[in-house]
């Protein structure tokens, strides 16, 4: 997976969870990793994941250590999602 994907699929990962957590559900044309997310055998370690990214981060990224976070937080839910 080049970074791109990796970037791509992170970012659905988020979107899905949000969009869940306000109560929406996936339709016919929703995206496959949407639909899949809350029946994913990983759903909650992902959650966990996001909660513990979204506590450390402090409101945006100025420095290399900052975002090797945001990267290694990218790296780890698309790991349990692909799992």
């Amino acid at each position: 997976m080049d970074e791109k994907e990796l970037i791509e699929l992170s970012e659905e990962l988020v979107l899905g969870i949000t969009k869940l957590s306000l109560g929406e559900k996936p339709g016919f044309l929703s995206g496959s990793v949407y639909k899949k997310l809350s029946s994913h055998t990983n759903f909650q370690a992902i959650k966990q994941c996001y909660i513990e990214h979204l506590m450390d981060f402090k409101g945006s990224y100025e420095n290399a250590t900052e975002l090797k976070k945001l990267t290694d937080f990218r790296y780890r839910i698309v790991e349990l999602f692909n799992a």
